[in-house]
């Protein structure tokens, strides 16, 4: 790191026309955002706070902890995220759960807006989006935190109640490639605490530890020099710091603390070589990594910081298009592979940057050869001007896309900053100063710098090659020598530097004549206009200044792929695949991610079996070019014959080995339930052979064909002159058939399955875990408030589900139930419960589960429907202040009109408890209530 180090202070030095010399010994600090007030109690407690108000009248409230699994002894291991668990179950000013159930009265969601984390390194706990109207809800909010850090109560029936939920955890959240990744940390950190702290512990200290190991795990590790408080949203600073140190003054500085010890990862001078395997891993992938040092603290938060993040993320971004490019012919000896740097798996000491593979077929020889080379390609040839120029300015396009959208920065986004700095002295420059001081610098970095960087990280030390396989009978792991051969096979060609290809003509090559907007209406419900176009098309516009560089765009037309027969299912069940990454015009996909280098322009087509749509979003500066690729994707979207082979054999990767793993299987045979379609079916290694491309494009096309179908929707920062050009020369200009419409073809196949039924099927399992999927269906006629009651009733039987089957009988590990109502589906409503479950407690979960939703069919008590409204009143408030949320009600009313709800405030207030429970029961009395449970084969 030493060496990487110095060539970062000559980029800087050339930057500054000084010495490098002279400026290794003297890295200025990056400059400390002005916004933020950051403070250290006496007690050595820091804390962070700012004013914000994106979005208005909300909060977010942190509590950092750098104290993680990496501290415990042998016989804790599992105990730091054990207390996390504990500080939802009871502290001294709320006992018991009465801690959740406040907040979830002030409209903060458990395991939405209420949560936390347990890492090796630190524990983060947050309450988000916060009500900021009532001082006194933002003083609880502290009151919470301050409890967190020296209040927790740790009773002894609480602790063992919250056995069996950790229990549930560890069986639904150590897959297979987990349990491989357990077993192989001894190899890759060899006489190293690191191999042996996955926060999730041991089973048998989790069942057996006494409960004063816990409180003297708390009272060692949670205390005010190791914990940092972040505050930000739209409140009063002032207050808020007179509030921190009325209440957290009050927390005494331990006397003699333990040492917060950051443990080391040694150098290995010959390459590290883990390979492992697990019956139900589902995939062949492999990582090599080339470690390095972390930045030593006296660097953190230096020039040299920012200087180094800059150099690497030119390297992976350009290694990562050089992978794409490789992984799209027909002959890649590899299905996917990725670039990436950061911790070394999950150590802070020591850093690493990472190439990921997966392989074609069921052997790594080839595809790990493939990334190597392109990483011995790199380190010899370096990367090119051309390269460097293009993700450079892809760089400053990014950033200058935030520096406009600075007074609409996130409450998240910036309280997880603070949280970064205070953890891992991260710089919180602020968007202004980072802008201008990146815009500086990285135009005097020439690409020589990167270069010289990438090659020192590169080496034959410190070279780890991980490999997670299926087990397979007959089958075993690559030994070590001959891992080791594939890459000194390698190391010994004649590697030819990169040739970067560039196609140098424009995305649209000829336009017709400009067509003109016809007519125009005013939409005073949405705030917006209407434009009828000469093609029969039409353009809904909303200004709006949410953000001043953001404009979203959603075109949607009745009609989609239900029209389509049984013979198309391979078709249809690859083509969101083809859809997902296709080229425009005469230019391939990765020729395109070159063209677009220093563009933000985002656009995702997807076919469903009702609805065609559009979306995406981009920034007034590359408005045009966003016009030219929507008119592109009506007129030219294509994938070649290479593209798409690779894109076969990317899938059938993936795919090739799934029905090893549960989950898998599971899902796949709630589809086969649910659905008689097979368009609607998961597909298989054989569906995916089947698949056509020209079939695929022609189905495309033709969804695509008639542009009078749509309906073309934006919001955001536009000029309103400067768009309307646009739009009358890429979209009145796009091919139409005016007067002649797709008809809404219903089909009861690709929709779910009526009637009542109860199926159980078993399966062999590693870890005997059962799945469930409770699914309840019924026609409900669309309208604003009866989507607003699927969501409501959804979240009022949520919150009984974890109240019930979690806590107090233990069965789950996380249960919630989803209500949604669609504007077009015949089979409109659907509540879905989707499990994983204890078992012996399965029976019991289900008898829950159904009598959660007759109970509701019968009563809401206007409690419960209260909590759910101040939830709902919060985040729809925050929503309409989005472009994508006017865009999509927009565009949904074109679908299906109903009544225009632009105070959704008002209709959220207005629905009782008795209109809550008839809906459910409306729902319940149809009579579709399917149960689908896979329970674990007896052994």
């Amino acid at each position: 790191m030493r060496r990487i180090m110095r060539l970062a202070f000559v980029a800087i030095a050339g930057f500054v026309c000084m010495p490098a010399v002279v400026r290794a010994q003297q890295m200025p600090p990056v400059p400390v955002d002005k916004e933020v007030r950051i403070g250290k109690l006496d007690n050595g407690l820091t804390y962070y706070i700012r004013h914000n108000e994106y979005p208005k009248n909300q909060v977010d409230f942190y509590i950092a902890q750098k104290v993680g699994s990496i501290l415990e002894e042998d016989d804790q291991r599992g105990l730091a995220h054990f207390l996390e668990h504990m500080c939802f179950n009871g502290t001294k000013n709320f006992p018991g759960n009465s801690m959740v159930k406040w907040l979830e009265s002030v409209g903060v969601k458990f395991g939405y807006n209420l949560n936390a984390y347990t890492s090796i390194d630190e524990t983060v706990y947050r309450i988000s989006s916060v009500p900021t109207e009532r001082i006194g809800v933002q003083d609880s909010c502290l009151m919470i935190l301050s409890d967190w850090a020296d209040g927790l109560l740790l009773e002894g029936k609480e602790i063992d109640e919250e056995r069996s939920v950790i229990h549930e955890e560890w069986r639904s959240q150590l897959p297979p490639n987990m349990r491989i990744m357990e077993k192989l940390l001894p190899e890759i950190y060899p006489d190293s605490r690191y191999g042996h702290r996955l926060p999730i512990g041991t089973m048998e200290v989790v069942d057996n530890f006494p409960h004063q190991a816990l409180r003297d795990y708390y009272e060692t590790w949670y205390r005010p020099d190791l914990q940092g408080i972040v505050v930000v949203g739209d409140i009063d600073v002032d207050r808020i710091e007179g509030k921190i140190k009325e209440m957290f003054s009050k927390i005494e500085k331990p006397v003699n603390p333990a040492e917060r010890v950051y443990f080391p990862v040694a150098d290995n001078e010959k390459p590290i070589v883990a390979f492992g395997s697990d019956k139900e891993q589902d995939k062949y992938v492999s990582q090599i990594m080339f470690k390095y040092d972390a930045l030593p603290d006296s660097l953190k938060g230096t020039m040299a910081d920012v200087t180094t993040a800059y150099l690497l993320d030119m390297a992976q971004m350009m290694l990562q298009i050089r992978l794409n490019e490789q992984g799209q012919k027909a002959d890649a000896p590899f299905a996917a592979a990725s670039a990436f740097y950061g911790e070394f798996i999950m150590a802070k000491t020591k850093q690493a940057f990472q190439f990921a593979m997966l392989p074609k077929g069921n052997s790594f020889d080839e595809g790990l050869k493939a990334v190597y080379r392109e990483a011995l390609r790199a380190k010899r040839g370096g990367f090119t001007a051309t390269e460097y120029a293009r993700c450079r300015t892809e760089y400053l396009s990014q950033l200058e896309k935030a520096y406009n959208n600075r007074n609409q920065q996130e409450n998240k986004t910036l309280a997880e900053s603070y949280v970064r700095n205070f953890i891992d002295k991260k710089p919180i420059p602020g968007i202004e100063t980072e802008y201008q001081m990146m815009s500086m610098i990285v135009n005097q970095i020439p690409v020589e710098a990167v270069n010289q960087v990438f090659s020192q990280i590169v080496s034959d030390k410190n070279l780890v090659v991980l490999g997670m396989m299926p087990a397979r009978e007959g089958e075993s792991c690559p030994k070590d020598e001959d891992i080791l051969a594939l890459l000194s096979q390698v190391e010994a060609e004649n590697i030819a530097p990169y040739v970067d290809n560039v196609k140098d003509e424009p995305l649209v090559s000829e336009l017709p004549a400009a067509g003109k907007v016809v007519k125009e209406n005013m939409l005073s419900d949405f705030g917006a206009k209407e434009w009828i176009l000469s093609n029969g098309a039409k353009v809904i516009l909303k200004k709006t200044d949410f953000k001043a560089d953001e404009i979203n765009m959603m075109a949607v037309a009745k009609g989609g792929t239900s029209v389509y027969g049984n013979d198309k299912a391979a078709d249809l069940m690859f083509m969101p695949a083809v859809l997902e990454q296709h080229g425009l015009g005469s230019f391939t996909n990765s020729e395109l991610t070159k063209l677009m280098a220093g563009k933000q322009v985002s656009l995702k087509v997807s076919l469903d079996d009702y609805v065609r749509r559009l979306s995406g979003n981009t920034t007034p500066k590359d408005l045009k070019t966003y016009m030219e690729m929507i008119y592109m994707t009506f007129t030219g979207l294509t994938v070649t014959p290479d593209e798409f082979a690779a894109m076969q054999n990317l899938y059938k990767g993936l795919i090739q080995n799934q029905a090893q793993n549960p989950n898998f299987v599971f899902q796949k045979k709630v589809q086969e339930y649910l659905y008689s379609s097979p368009n609607k079916q998961v597909f298989g290694v054989s569906d995916i052979e089947k698949a056509n491309r020209e079939d695929i494009l022609s189905i495309i096309r033709e969804q695509l064909a008639n542009a009078a179908e749509f309906t073309f929707v934006f919001s955001g920062n536009f000029d309103e002159a400067e768009l309307k050009a646009l739009v009358e020369q890429y979209i009145a200009t796009l091919p139409s058939v005016k007067g002649k419409k797709q008809e809404l073809k219903h089909s009861p196949a690709v929709e779910i399955k009526s009637g009542n039924e109860e199926k159980e099927f078993s399966l062999k399992m590693e870890v005997p875990q059962g799945s469930a999927a409770v699914i309840i269906s019924g026609k409900m006629p669309y309208s604003f408030k009866n989507r607003l009651m699927a969501s409501m009733s959804a979240q009022i039987i949520s919150a009984r589900l974890l109240s019930e089957v979690r806590e107090k009988e233990g069965a789950v590990y996380s249960i919630y139930t989803q209500g949604s109502q669609d504007r077009l589906s015949e089979v409109s409503v659907v509540y879905q419960t989707i499990f994983q479950v204890k078992p012996e407690k399965k029976d019991r979960a289900l008898e829950i589960i159904r009598s959660e939703f007759e109970k509701l069919a019968k009563e809401t008590p206007v409690e419960e429907l209260d909590k759910v409204k101040e939830f709902m009143v919060k985040q729809i408030t925050g929503d309409e202040q989005t472009n994508s949320y006017w865009c999509s009600m927009m565009a949904g009313n074109e679908l299906l009109p109903s009544e225009v709800c632009v105070k959704a405030e008002q209709v959220i207030q207005s629905i009782t408890p008795k209109e809550i429970s008839g809906y459910v029961n409306e729902v319940m009395k149809q009579n579709n209530y399917r149960v689908l449970v896979m329970m674990p084969e007896s052994k």
